[in-house]
């Protein structure tokens, strides 16, 4: 067969074309493995942002390990999710990465291997020596002059400097990103320490130049997810909002000009954006897009979040005081399947509360407020709801023994999801399938007095 010369440069052009597509996948991954002690779920997630919107979900095999690939279009820190605690990691396109750890003793286990281990090993060596200054001051409640407290900090910042310093032959053969996202690691417990301590005494008179460390708020940063930047965030916003003298009753609205106004990083600023964010919608159990949403929704650039924050506000709309509690299904304690509507009797109020059995001690307690509140009124059904789908067996297992309280397990993740109150301390008030009280804190003051007002109403 005969073929023109343009056939053949086309044929070359199309083999270069697809040959560069497979290299670019392939250099947008990381192969990451990795074995885990003592794992309380059976997936690890990988994700570019601290809400999990965008991530890569890696399931544990034998022997509690997991091999895999996740998306890494460009080097940075990412998040690793492994149930129940979190860190960020160093990733590069096209390299890998091993770890080790013990669910149990998360931060100090945690080792790395692989072509990228030296970053990510010196990242974590400075988080502990982060916590460890962390500890120091907040454990003494920052009480200290104001000279005394300057040197105590630059000792610990010269200890850091001291643990960097002695990797500097190592340092060399990293990239400029990864020594520039080092430094803010390394820099960012001084910022929130400083902020945090200026916080703490108001009334001293500080110079101009002691916040000085403020300016990294008007620069690029290297990396949008160091931990501690969040933390010097949170003492900026309430230290600012003191200044402003703002209503706390509901200071989102200055927040959210705070943050436009204050911080130039793009990518920082839409994390704190959507961080106030959901946090107000959580505060104030929001059912929709108000004035003060719509404000941080001008602020925030990218849609993804945008849709977070809706996806809060459509399921506080749903278990909201009036509407019915939606229809799911259950297995019983017998390991039959139930519908919701078998949960809740005629004309009956009922307690709804959460368990996961992930978090054993937050059960715990929880179950004790709940039996002194069957001690105190014994009409009142308690229906606990178990939001982890799988390990019916065991969690059959740990249920304690009681006539007073209905235990039932969740079936359908989805549906669950939609159900389930933002943490285990929340219940439900319902009289037959109507939402009475939506999402309250056992642990708040005030709860006790509205529980006693519901349980007294016809």
């Amino acid at each position: 067969m005969r073929f023109k010369l343009s056939h053949i440069i086309l044929l070359i052009s199309v083999q270069l074309m697809l040959t560069s597509c497979h290299h670019s996948q392939r250099q947008q991954t990381v192969k990451i493995r990795g074995k885990i002690i003592n794992p309380r779920t059976d997936e690890v997630v990988v994700s570019n942002n601290f809400w999990m919107l965008q991530s890569d979900t890696l399931r544990l095999v034998s022997e509690n390990e997991i091999d895999g690939q996740v998306k890494v279009p460009k080097e940075g820190l990412y998040i690793i999710y492994i149930f129940p605690e979190f860190q960020t990691i160093y990733l590069k396109p096209g390299d890998s990465l091993a770890f080790h750890l013990n669910v149990g003793e998360f931060d100090e286990s945690i080792s790395f291997s692989g072509s990228i281990a030296f970053e990510n090993n010196l990242n974590m060596a400075i988080f502990l020596a982060n916590e460890q200054e962390s500890n120091y001051f907040y454990n003494r409640k920052f009480q200290f002059d104001l000279e005394e407290f300057t040197k105590k900090l630059d000792s610990f910042e010269n200890i850091k400097q001291a643990l960097i310093d002695s990797y500097r032959e190592d340092l060399s053969q990293t990239t400029q990103k990864y020594q520039q996202i080092l430094s803010l690691l390394n820099k960012s417990m001084y910022y929130s320490l400083k902020d945090m301590y200026a916080q703490k005494h108001p009334n001293l008179k500080f110079s101009d130049d002691y916040f000085s460390y403020c300016s990294v708020l008007h620069q690029d940063l290297p990396d949008a997810n160091v931990i501690y930047m969040y933390a010097f965030a949170d003492s900026f916003m309430e230290r600012k909002l003191k200044e402003h003298q703002t209503d706390t009753k509901n200071p989102y609205l200055k927040i959210s000009e705070i943050i436009d106004h204050e911080i130039f990083d793009t990518e920082f600023k839409d994390n704190l954006l959507v961080k106030y964010c959901s946090r107000y919608i959580k505060d104030y159990h929001i059912t929709k897009t108000d004035s003060v949403v719509q404000n941080f929704y001008q602020k925030i650039h990218k849609s993804i979040y945008k849709d977070y924050c809706n996806r809060l506000i459509n399921r506080f709309k749903l278990m909201k005081a009036g509407n019915m509690f939606p229809k799911s299904q259950y297995l019983t304690t017998q390991k039959t399947i139930i519908s919701s509507d078998s949960l809740f009797k005629a004309d009956t109020k009922t307690l709804v509360a959460f368990w996961d059995l992930r978090f054993r001690k937050n059960f715990v307690s929880n179950l004790k407020k709940l039996q002194a509140y069957h001690k105190k009124y014994p009409d009142l059904q308690i229906q606990i709801i178990n939001t982890n789908t799988g390990h019916f067996d065991e969690f059959l297992l740990q249920l304690p023994v009681t006539d007073h309280i209905r235990f039932v397990q969740a079936v359908d993740n989805k549906q669950i999801q939609q159900i389930k109150p933002i943490h285990l301390s929340q219940i439900y008030l319902l009289k037959t399938d109507t939402i009475k009280a939506s999402m309250l804190n056992m642990y708040k003051s005030t709860f006790e007095q509205t529980l006693q007002k519901f349980y007294s109403e016809n």
